[in-house]
């Protein structure tokens, strides 16, 4: 996706364009529809962890997570960002994931009841962390 293509605000029929270190923008077409983790790959903040929801682009600075079976999307989000993934960057200058080392990291899987409580605990945490975050910014 050219940079000329990002635009900084949406407006109608656009749509979130992530890249190596998130959200960059927003763009006029989508090359996801659903729920995913979606790890950066270049740059200084390479192996952030983001959660895209709904209709978004993900540029080839991004790698969208897709799981096979059996797992909560949002529990795999957080044990992603757990992982600190930026540990298998390689490079000085221009610090990049390989998709082929990040696909080799195998997770414990725990019974998908349990990964949905954990991901509901999690949530609701963060949306306290949010809050506080708000009140501190507004006083």
């Amino acid at each position: 996706m050219p940079s000329n293509k990002i635009h900084s605000a949406a407006s109608n029929g656009m749509y979130p364009c992530f890249g190596a270190n998130g959200a960059r923008g927003y763009v006029e077409n989508y090359s996801h529809d659903g729920i995913f983790p979606i790890i950066g790959r270049q740059g200084a903040l390479c192996g952030n962890v983001s959660l895209a929801k709904g209709k978004f682009y993900a540029t080839e600075h991004a790698v969208v997570v897709t799981p096979s079976c059996c797992v909560d999307i949002t529990w795999l989000y957080y044990e992603l960002q757990g992982l600190k993934l930026n540990q298998y960057a390689a490079g000085a200058a221009q610090p990049g994931l390989a998709v082929g080392n990040i696909g080799n990291i195998y997770l414990l899987l725990p019974p998908l009841n349990e990964q949905r409580r954990i991901a509901t605990t999690l949530t609701s945490i963060d949306s306290l962390l949010n809050g506080i975050k708000m009140q501190l910014d507004i006083n």
